[in-house]
This record gives structure tokens, sequence and C-alpha cells, in this order.
């Protein structure tokens, strides 16, 4: 498995079961508990969870891509897109002082999607 391959599923599980599968089933109190926001209904929450599992989707096309032997550039630019601009978005409101660790995770995963585009080799080469 490829260093690339890596990445993207720590990418998938560790963002699948935290925030996309609690923010499409979980019940409003919960989620407004977790979040610390309080929207007026659930659907912004579904909305978001969909947002993030669509790019969910992306990255398994990503993971199927590297599989092929096809280094996915489309898909790093959408993940490092999206999780540099999470880490941004926290840092800049003060939110990643209340939640490092989702803010690290962002972070780290944008850090890893840029590396990986930068050492193409490295990233699309067997592990074992």
């Amino acid at each position: 498995m490829a260093p690339l391959s890596i990445l993207l599923i720590i990418k998938i599980v560790g963002t699948f079961f935290p925030v996309a599968l609690p923010l499409l089933v979980m019940p409003k109190a919960c989620i407004d508990q977790r979040s610390g926001f309080s929207p007026s209904d659930t659907t912004l929450y579904r909305l978001y969870g969909m947002a993030i599992l669509a790019l969910l989707v992306g990255h398994a096309g990503g993971f199927a891509q590297v599989g092929a032997g096809t280094f996915p550039i489309g898909v790093l630019a959408m993940g490092f897109v999206s999780n540099a601009g999470a880490f941004a978005i926290m840092a800049m409101t003060g939110r990643a002082a209340k939640t490092p660790f989702t803010a690290a995770f962002f972070g780290l995963i944008a850090i890893g999607l840029a590396a990986m585009f930068v050492a193409r080799d490295f990233a699309m080469a067997p592990l074992w």
C-alpha cells in the first residue's frame, strides 16, 4: 500500500465516523452540544454532513486511482483546499483553541497532501 493510500484512508475513516455520520443521523440536540453551534433546525447540519460525505467519496476515488497507478492530482487539490481551508477558518475564528484535535487533524492532513504532491514518487511507491 502506498503512503498516499494510507493518508487517504486516514482522512476517510477519521472524518466519516466523527464528522459526516453524526451530522447525518444524530439528533439536533446532540450535534448542538458537540459542535457548540445551534442553528434553528437540522437542515444546515444535514447539508454539511452531505457535503463532507461527497468530499469523502472524492477521496475514495483517489484511493482507487492510486491503486490503479494513477496520481490523483484533482483529489489532492480538492483535499488540500478542503483541509487547509478548514484549518485556516478554525484558526482565524478562534475555534482551533476550543477544538485543537480537530484543527490539528485538518492541518496535518493538508500538510500531508501537500507533501504527497511534492514527493509524487514517494506518494505512489508501495510500502509493502
